[in-house]
């Protein structure tokens, strides 16, 4: 019994020996990847995937300021008109949509005003003109000492008196866009136009056939498009970075693929105690040959200041919480590519690249095809 036991003992580490050697080369190279955190991707799986390696590059990036506006005209851009005397609306030129030029009649009115009016430039320049006689008469009896100067004084009050009345009846009626020297005439009018003080595009109409319309009353708008800007809401903390005539990007709501361009102008003095911001204006320089819309809500994005640094694709990053990481290619062989996982820190993104940070030792990085690697 004895004996039998002794070669068992023997035999039992003979065989372990055996089996561990059969499997040691497979053994040290999964512990070698395993020790070196490598993620191991197939020669196959790399091409199937479209992988590809590339380097840190340089880009210039534009540190912006993002906010929001409108469409606006000028000042000297858009008008509203309306009528100097009330009447009633005889005839109506225009619509909505349509493109009037500076002087285009846009409608026609009816007053009884407008019918005193005329009426009483044309009494007061009968007498302007029998006063005028009067006073020159008087002063020339005056300077040759013949006439009373207490008759000369009545005289010529009474000529200036009328003369200013005259004058500012003129000025009524040409407001009108009347001839007054037909009305002096006695050829008087029945109707008085509305005419387009603009060139521009009617925004909107307040007219019908018929209606009565107070002095005043705004009838018309007209807005040129020639002569739009944009009026842009920034926060008070973001104020500091912005200067007249640093460019800009914006697009419209309808059309928000279109990239359009402008300068900014002016910044305002005074926070919007409501909104906490701070209105800016920016002129614009290229429109993509896009028609703008006054009024219209915009998106824009101000550069205000320009650096280059190291980059990678913003493909090339893959987010973990809070942390970034890229995944670098540290050695290859005919079957498989093998990857390190590298935290990296990153700053400001543009144009499809993120800024890395003390990037510069980083070579042969996996820069498309991240989200196909295995969740590590």
């Amino acid at each position: 019994m004895k004996p039998y036991k002794l070669i068992l003992v023997i035999s039992l580490p003979v065989i372990f020996i055996t089996s561990g050697c059969g499997k040691s080369s497979k053994t040290n190279e999964d512990k070698t990847v395993e020790s070196e955190n490598l993620i191991q991707v197939s020669v196959q799986q790399f091409e199937a995937d479209s992988m590809k390696s590339g380097e840190i590059t340089r880009h210039t990036f534009n540190d912006e300021v993002n906010c929001n506006g409108y469409v606006t005209a000028l000042p000297n851009g858009i008008a509203q008109v309306s009528a100097p005397v009330s009447g009633i609306i005889e005839s109506i030129s225009c619509a909505i949509g349509d493109h009037v030029r500076k002087g285009q009649v846009l409608a026609k009115i009816s007053s009884n005003e407008l019918m005193m009016l005329q009426q009483e430039f044309a009494e007061s320049s009968a007498k302007l003109k029998r006063l005028k006689l009067d006073y020159e008469r008087s002063k020339s009896l005056y300077d040759e000492k013949i006439g009373a100067e207490k008759d000369f004084i009545a005289i010529e009050s009474e000529y200036k008196s009328m003369l200013s009345k005259f004058n500012s009846l003129k000025l009524r009626l040409q407001l009108l866009k009347l001839d007054v020297t037909k009305i002096e005439s006695g050829d008087l009018y029945a109707v008085f136009p509305l005419v387009a003080p603009i060139n521009g595009y009617l925004t909107s109409q307040n007219l019908i056939l018929g209606q009565f319309i107070e002095q005043q009353k705004n009838l018309v708008e007209i807005v040129d498009v020639n002569q739009l800007q944009l009026q842009l809401s920034v926060f008070e903390n973001e104020i500091g970075k912005l200067r007249p005539g640093q460019n800009l990007q914006f697009n419209t709501l309808g059309e928000p693929s279109i990239l359009h361009s402008a300068t900014l102008t002016s910044i305002s003095k005074t926070i919007n105690p409501e909104s906490k911001t701070i209105l800016c204006t920016a002129r614009i320089t290229s429109n993509k040959g896009s028609n703008l819309i006054n009024r219209s809500f915009v998106e824009a994005r101000i550069g205000v200041n320009r650096k280059e640094a190291n980059a990678l694709p913003a493909e090339a990053l893959l987010k973990s919480g809070k942390d970034y990481y890229v995944y670098k290619i540290v050695k290859s062989d005919k079957q498989a590519y093998f990857l390190k996982k590298i935290k990296v820190e990153i700053g400001m993104a543009s144009d499809g690249f993120t800024e890395i940070i003390g990037g510069e030792a980083l070579t042969n990085v996996l820069v498309k095809g991240v989200y196909n690697l295995p969740v590590q």
